[in-house]
């Protein structure tokens, strides 16, 4: 028992060291608060011909009066704009990643027919990115202010983001699997054929993918693989990567076949939220090491020329 006791005492003094001196996945939340960023500015700026029909009518909005005030309602749009810019360039500071919760939340809410799984994600993410340092790369603005307790929270909000998307992925594999297409390996024979979701310039890849019943089948029962194990295998040294890749080509093939980009590209962006500062880092420096090669290798071409 105290041979127990004494791991699981060493176990959380480990990790809690290890929480308070550092903070973890810096480069991949500044990615994901670019992400952020650019999906919610797309969907403002998009929806620029037709924002007053979105958000500042009755036909839309029926749980944020204040916007029916055309005067308040271009105050707050123009004033998101400006904000979702700034975010995505990078601005240090717990209070204005409060801020821009409030405003997409608030967003959203004036009009839930614009949500898709992206956007119930990003809104549940976006919460748990207030507490994070997210402005640590590619940004304008980074949180200076330091500490062991700042380290502890951004760490432990990080992980939730984590958590959060373990959990959505488990979910959605466990939920196929109980669905009689899925488990068949036809969803996706029907998912294709939908007209609502044609996209052009795939038609050519996805006619050869609708021809082959391999395909549609490994297709199905890879998307459930992925997803349903998706929590387990993504902590495996040995599998990690494989199942990132899976779950990354999984969210393109969205993209190209559906086109539901913005739900595609969050998701990806979710994804690499499972690679460390020190993997982007190593993955950088050989990109700098074969850079260097290359520059060596033109300057003996003209030495000899």
């Amino acid at each position: 028992m105290d041979t127990i006791k004494t791991k699981i005492n060493k176990f959380f003094h480990k990790y809690f060291y290890l929480a308070r001196e550092n903070q973890y996945n810096l480069i991949s939340l500044s990615i994901l608060r670019i992400t952020i960023g650019i999906h919610v500015l797309f969907e403002l700026i998009t929806a620029h011909p037709i924002k007053e029909v979105l958000w500042n009518s009755t036909i839309f909005n029926y749980a944020v009066p204040f916007l029916y005030n055309p005067t308040y309602f271009n105050l707050f749009y123009y004033l998101g704009l400006l904000l979702m810019v700034l975010y995505t360039l990078g601005i240090g500071s717990n209070f204005f990643n409060l801020i821009i919760y409030v405003f997409v939340y608030t967003l959203y809410k004036a009009n839930p027919n614009l949500l898709d799984g992206g956007n119930n994600i990003l809104i549940i993410v976006l919460f748990y990115m207030i507490f994070t340092n997210n402005t640590e790369y590619f940004s304008l603005h980074k949180l200076t202010r330091k500490s062991p307790y700042r380290n502890i929270v951004h760490n432990l909000f990080f992980v939730m983001i984590i958590i959060q998307v373990c959990i959505l992925y488990f979910f959605a594999g466990f939920f196929k699997a109980q669905g009689s297409m899925w488990f068949h390996g036809s969803a996706l024979y029907y998912v294709l054929n939908l007209e609502a979701f044609d996209m052009e310039f795939t038609d050519g890849m996805k006619n050869f993918v609708l021809s082959s019943p391999a395909l549609l089948t490994f297709g199905a029962y890879s998307a459930i693989f992925t997803q349903l194990f998706f929590p387990f295998l993504v902590f495996n040294k040995y599998v990690r990567y494989l199942i990132l890749l899976g779950s990354i080509a999984f969210h393109l093939s969205i993209l190209m076949f559906m086109g539901l980009a913005q739900f595609a590209i969050i998701m990806i962006a979710l994804d690499l939220q499972f690679i460390t500062d020190k993997e982007y880092k190593a993955v950088a420096s050989i990109k700098k090491f074969l850079n260097k090669c290359k520059r060596t290798k033109n300057l003996e071409f003209q030495g000899v020329k």
